[in-house]
């Protein structure tokens, strides 16, 4: 029997840029900026230049450059340094489900380069990992882990990344990708939410991965059947394994769902973020000055679930130090920390004894700044992914009940579940009138198929991705900030969907990244090199030899 691996090796090896639709292409040159961009952000900072000195210290012959200073050396040594980079300050990109960038991007760069293949090996690489990447995200998502700490996720898209620009065959990529998944790294929380080592979480396993994609080129061998049985893989990532989640390759693309951070910080930062932006804007225009510390008596932010649980985990994890990693995860020092700076950008993170001084300066506002729940927000979330996807397919009766039975293992995982408070129930009520009627018809039909089945008279509904317009999924990872002044006005901002995650204005996004690349790169290309990047970037597709854009993104 074909196992999940063979299968998708066989997609990944057999894909072409033919068969990618021009908007993912176009998704993944956005990306392929956003992870640079990434990448010269966090450079400047104290323990990537100590991860690049210590490999670089190891580093072998090989044609693959360090960004942004260009050594050049092995793809393996290349990868390291440069994802190390790009993890430093949170200011990567993500998709349904994970944050594929640091090596779907950077594994595919460096080996390309390596090989002296043309910009369309690239972007064919790095869209074959996102797609099976993303599809793993998926598959455990609901886990010990989530997000970023899903590390494992690096090793499987750099194997995928590195088998198909060495052209191994769909037997040798399997390989490859059942290597990677042979001693998957296994992330924890106290290292990913405070130290340096979360500086590590991309770099190390998509190293392994790209080793993976070496070793099954010369007939090593891996489990293929690691994704099909019970003792393996999914027994340790997953409370419940889906592996239906790796349908519909080529026809549900989950690169449509990229989204990119224009704020360094957790993706449930950024509403928030941009909310304070609206905020300054309306404080300006009734005071012709600039919003200051001293203004705010207070600020609420109301959010959805997965920023309140990121708050948590933050809280129990960050160390006295106030860091880069601790703002990156707090939405009240991120918050604080715009307000004095006039926005929150990589450079307000360089500056580790700086920040750390800033601590008792910014503490009294951080203070001020109240994180709470709404549970409207989150049920706008969950309609969004009800919307695109079959999700009524995937759970059966039993997989809720299993998921029941592990409810104390995921609120020590993943930080405790809010309680409902009596002020609240008045707000869920109006919630459950409005999202009711149509949960209602879903969960009906949920129950009819349960019963049947249970009677034997239906057979359970596979469930597929390719059924999802991917396009169309939107993320409103929102926030609602409510501010009170001194002397009692208030002011409120919402936003529902960050500024470039999927679901805003194609166009819009856009702009921002190429913005967001020339504001990072501007400091070691000057303005004509930044140039020279977004044109060799704008037609990679055409370009000969990488190297074409590889040498532009060094300083010259």
């Amino acid at each position: 029997m074909t196992t999940i691996i063979q299968r998708l090796a066989d997609w990944a090896a057999g894909l072409s840029l033919e068969r990618i639709p021009p908007r993912v292409i176009a998704k993944a040159k956005l990306q392929l900026l956003s992870t640079l961009a990434a990448v010269y952000a966090g450079y400047p900072t104290r323990a990537v230049r100590a991860i690049r000195e210590v490999i670089l210290s190891t580093r072998s012959q090989g044609r693959a450059r360090v960004f942004p200073q260009g050594e050049a050396t092995s793809p393996t040594v290349a990868v390291v340094a440069n994802a190390a980079a790009s993890m430093a300050l949170d200011f990567d990109d993500y998709l349904f489900l994970g944050h594929t960038g640091h090596s779907a991007v950077l594994a595919s760069l460096a080996m390309t380069e390596e090989l002296g293949l043309p910009g369309r090996e690239l972007l064919v690489a790095q869209v074959a990992a996102n797609e099976i990447a993303g599809r793993m995200g998926a598959a455990v998502f609901l886990g010990p882990q989530n997000g970023q700490l899903w590390t494992h996720l690096h090793a499987l898209s750099a194997a995928c990344a590195s088998a198909f620009l060495l052209k191994l065959s769909p037997a040798q990529h399997a390989q490859a990708l059942a290597l990677s998944l042979y001693q998957p790294p296994f992330a924890t929380w106290p290292g990913f939410m405070g130290p340096d080592s979360k500086f590590l979480s991309a770099a190390l396993p998509a190293r392994d991965g790209m080793l993976a994609a070496r070793l099954a080129s010369w007939g090593i061998t891996g489990p293929l059947d690691t994704l099909d049985r019970p003792d393996g893989f999914a027994a340790h990532f997953a409370y419940l394994f889906r592996p239906q989640m790796f349908s519909g390759l080529g026809r549900a693309w989950v690169s449509d769902t990229l989204s990119f951070k224009l704020h360094p910080g957790c993706a449930y930062v950024s509403a928030a973020l941009d909310a304070l932006e609206e905020l300054r804007a309306q404080f300006a225009e009734r005071h012709r000055r600039e919003l200051q510390p001293a203004d705010v008596e207070e600020i609420k932010v109301s959010t959805t679930l997965f920023s309140v649980a990121m708050e948590r985990l933050a809280a129990r994890s960050s160390g006295e130090r106030l860091g880069a990693v601790r703002v990156n995860f707090s939405i009240p020092w991120s918050l604080a920390l715009a307000i004095r700076d006039k926005a929150l950008t990589p450079h307000s993170l360089h500056d580790e004894a700086a920040l750390a001084r800033s601590a008792e300066e910014l503490q009294p506002l951080a203070d001020r700044i109240r994180v709470v729940h709404d549970w409207e927000l989150t049920a706008a979330l969950v309609e969004s992914l009800i919307e695109q996807l079959p999700l009524g397919a995937l759970f059966s009766a039993r997989d809720v009940a299993h998921l029941l039975r592990h409810r104390r293992l995921a609120s020590r995982d993943l930080g405790a579940w809010p309680a409902i408070r009596p002020a609240e129930i008045q707000r869920l009520t109006r919630m459950l009138l409005q999202y009711g009627p149509r949960w209602a018809g879903g969960a009906g039909r949920w129950l009819a198929r349960e019963l049947g089945q249970a009677l034997g008279v239906d057979a359970q509904a596979e469930f597929d991705l390719g059924q999802a317009d991917l396009s169309r999924l939107r993320l409103p990872l929102a926030a609602r900030l409510d501010l009170r002044l001194r002397g009692g006005l208030r002011l409120r901002s919402q936003v529902d969907i960050p500024a470039g995650a999927a679901g805003r204005d194609e166009a819009e996004t856009a702009g921002r990244v190429r913005r967001k690349f020339r504001d990072q790169a501007e400091p070691f290309l000057k303005g004509h090199g930044v140039e020279r990047v977004l044109d060799s970037v704008e037609r990679l597709e055409s370009l000969p030899q990488i190297a074409e854009l590889t040498s532009a993104l060094c300083v010259p």
